[in-house]
């Protein structure tokens, strides 16, 4: 019997309809080396690819050569996986599809309507595909991401210490499939390392690198220190809450085993915001203290704001802006967004219940700079401040002075790598767009190009076929609609609608309930 042929790919496709990918955005993605790691390499003939990094895939022999074609990717990225399979049956008929990732969880009855199989599990689940298709025994007897694989620059190796997150912000992904948080052992940590090679910093991908028993993160802060103390890395940085920083010997633990910095979701500096995202972890401390406190240990911070239009002014937004880039003591954000009403999430039901979600909104639509919801704003006003942030909200003469007080200030506690990160933020506030310029040229403003308002925004060449497409298959090239005409749930989502409208524990919290909350679930 022939060796199975097994293609995984990241799809993806960004906010700016760019048609290209970009290798040094920081993270990458490794969701396809992780599935590959999943499986025997004795038994299989795997490909990665990943759009993220590479662009648009375009490789029809690799398609052809495939027996199975395994996709993943973010929300948005529906409806590219819809387009792939177009593209991998008119070229091999024969191919079996499945699909994975938050999506297959929250439209597993739409997923079985265009791929083979809809893995709603976690990453093990490739295992019982690839046994189903292939037959039994492919298992890897000691599961580790496939690097070896991955193409690309090398400076940076990723690496996860958890999976899923212990905290339920009502705006993410997270939240909507509910899952529960676990950390991996040391030996698997250890493991991933090892396995990657020597790379100037480690980055961990952890929704929570903090979550689970503290005597877990002691351990795991010991195994890096003896990692680093060996070069086995330059240093090391992960994502944490800010229950983090509520014990300062936290950063001194991670100070001592290599950490070089980190980034933590403080999406906005307004406690009745923060109170609103349901985020209680954030209302514990003031968190230009927390920021400030990071960066004189020696530590960069790293994070992005989230604004929502239905809850703030934009005037208020703008007011945040104006506080941060004139507070040299903190970094500058390294991305805006707008609040995205996820799929499955608290955020998305209580929209569409209160009758916020503008009509005819598309899934490609809900990417953080496009207006999807009523704004307390004019909607035209709304839309100006859209394509604002696309060309910098902040004035690049304060954003200067910042990055020169911020020089100054911590040019003595930060490493050289630290203090060029932090003041890396200054030139992606200053040009947001800078690296998204593909060939679909699609700037914001100018005839043709975005307009920032869900349902009249273009779409973007990944909807023309490339080839001729059977006539079955066009229908993959079409948008998919979150919200008809009327603005309720969209036809095409109904039988997903108990996966979508799942029952939150709350939307807003008030301050006070946040904090108790969040006292009630610390952990030893």
């Amino acid at each position: 019997m022939a060796i199975p042929r097994i293609l995984i790919l990241n799809c993806y496709s960004d906010r700016h309809r760019r048609a290209r990918g970009n290798p040094w955005v920081v993270p990458q993605s490794i969701a396809p080396a992780v599935l590959a790691g999943m499986l025997d390499p004795a038994r299989i003939e795997v490909r990665l690819a990943c759009e993220f990094r590479d662009g648009p895939f375009e490789d029809l022999r690799a398609l052809q050569w495939a027996d199975l074609l395994v996709l993943t990717g973010l929300n948005p990225s529906f409806d590219r996986m819809r387009q792939v399979t177009a593209y991998a049956r008119t070229v091999h008929p024969e191919i079996v599809v499945a699909m994975g990732g938050s999506l297959a969880r929250m439209l597993p009855n739409l997923g079985r309507r265009h791929f083979d199989y809809v893995c709603g599990g976690d990453v093990e689940q490739i295992v019982s595909v690839v046994d189903d298709v292939f037959g039994p025994g492919h298992a890897a007897e000691m599961p580790i991401p496939r690097y070896d694989l991955i193409s690309g620059p090398r400076i940076i190796g990723y690496a996860e210490a958890s999976r899923n997150c212990n905290f339920r912000c009502s705006f993410c992904a997270m939240t909507a499939e509910d899952r529960k948080f676990m950390t991996y052992d040391l030996d698997y940590v250890r493991r991933q390392i090892e396995a990657m090679g020597y790379r100037q910093c480690v980055m961990f991908l952890d929704q929570n690198f903090f979550g689970g028993p503290r005597t877990h993160f002691k351990a795991r802060m010991a195994l890096l220190k003896e990692l680093f103390e060996q070069g086995k890395f330059g240093g090391w940085a992960a994502l944490v809450t800010a229950d983090f920083f509520r014990d300062a010997d936290n950063v001194v633990l991670a100070r001592e085993s290599g950490c070089i910095g980190f980034f933590s979701g403080v999406e906005s500096f307004s406690r009745a915001q923060l109170g609103a995202f349901n985020k209680k972890q954030n209302l514990i401390l003031p968190q230009e203290e927390v920021i400030q406190s990071c960066l004189e240990a020696g530590l960069v911070f790293h994070y992005g704001l989230i604004f929502d239009l239905v809850d703030r002014t934009i005037a208020e937004c703008l007011a945040e802006t104006d506080v941060i880039v004139a507070n040299p003591r903190i970094t500058l954000p390294s991305f805006l967004s707008f609040a995205i009403p996820i799929l499955g999430t608290p955020l998305f039901a209580s929209r569409l219940h209160d009758g916020l979600l503008l009509p005819n909104i598309r899934l490609r639509d809900m990417d953080g700079r496009s207006i999807v919801c009523h704004p307390l704003d004019p909607i035209g006003d709304a839309v100006a401040f859209a394509l604002r942030m696309d060309q910098g909200l902040m004035a690049k003469r304060r954003i200067v002075a910042h990055a020169w007080r911020f020089w100054r200030r911590y040019r003595a506690s930060l490493s050289g790598w630290g203090l060029l990160s932090g003041v890396g933020n200054a030139w992606a506030m200053s040009f947001p767009r800078v690296g998204s310029n593909g060939r679909d040229g699609m700037r914001p403003g100018r005839a043709g190009g975005r307009s920032c308002l869900a349902s009249s925004e273009r779409l973007g060449s990944l909807y023309r076929p490339r080839i001729n497409i059977p006539e079955r298959y066009r229908a993959h090239f079409e948008p998919l609609y979150v919200t008809g005409p009327d603005g309720e749930l969209h036809d095409d989502l109904i039988d997903d609608a108990a996966s979508l409208l799942r029952p939150a524990t709350h939307h807003v919290a008030t301050e006070a309930a946040s904090i108790a909350a969040y006292n009630a679930l610390a952990m030893p």
